[in-house]
């Protein structure tokens, strides 16, 4: 460095997380298709995200016993990344008692594909802020 030269250090730029928001998806349903032959259905709800091209599951609610029309307790809580398309896919199963842990060891009911934005939140999104400027020490 020449005479008279300034030494400069500049800080490492904050890691920058994306804007996310804490959704909380309270499922219901109606009108279920009835498996069983002596009672009604025992639904339960499998979230699956999709990752890299993989369906992985997240989640799954409890099994109401015997109704056609479930409200689950359980509510599926989920981070919202506003600039991500968050596939989700919810297949619904009739449960066959508390070893059957995927929709393939129970009666398949169906199953509903989205994006996170189309069944989240309905109140308008706030934009995220613009990330803070690098700090620069001298």
């Amino acid at each position: 460095m020449g005479a008279g030269g300034k030494l400069g250090a500049v800080a490492a730029a904050p890691r920058v997380v994306p804007c996310a928001s804490k959704v909380e998806l309270q499922l219901s349903r109606q009108h279920l298709l009835d498996r069983d032959p002596l009672t009604k259905s025992d639904p339960s709800v499998v979230l699956l995200l999709q990752a890299q091209s993989q369906w992985v599951q997240v989640d799954r609610t409890e099994v109401v016993r015997s109704s056609l029309h479930p409200m689950s307790a359980k509510a599926f809580t989920l981070h919202y990344y506003f600039e991500e398309a968050q596939r989700l896919r919810f297949e619904v199963c009739d449960t066959h008692g508390p070893g059957s842990l995927s929709c393939q060891a129970s009666d398949f009911l169906g199953a509903m594909e989205r994006t996170l934005g189309q069944v989240g939140p309905r109140a308008p999104l706030k934009s995220c802020p613009p990330p803070p400027p690098p700090s620069r020490l001298f």
